[in-house]
């Protein structure tokens, strides 16, 4: 799932996410739902129910999502700005196969 949502999401955020021990924020949970191909608009109204039934809990500082991110931005910022990443091609929809496809009265 890392690689497949281009290295957004992380392993154990994936895991909790669905094993529903994290609600994560909505733009994971979003990355989530289209890396697996979902529709994400069907989902952000369950998300939003339940965030707000949610309280997160208190970190303690320095050992937070946004420090290692941080961290992360710093070590890789000179690669993060000269590469560009690579998209996953969407797989395309479905269309019916004429010889295959039966019109009623014909």
């Amino acid at each position: 799932m890392a690689v497949s949502s281009g290295h957004v999401l992380a392993r154990d955020l994936v895991t909790g996410l669905l094993n529903g021990t994290t609600i994560g924020t909505w733009e994971e949970v979003q990355a989530l739902v289209q890396t697996l191909d979902g529709e994400y608009t069907y989902f952000e109204p369950l998300w939003q129910q339940a965030a707000e039934h949610t309280t997160p809990a208190p970190q303690p500082p320095g050992q937070g999502t946004t420090s290692r991110i941080e961290e992360l931005i710093t070590t890789f910022s000179n690669i993060l700005a000269t590469t560009s990443r690579p998209t996953t091609p969407r797989r395309p929809l479905p269309t019916p196969i004429q010889a295959a496809t039966t019109w009623p009265g014909r």
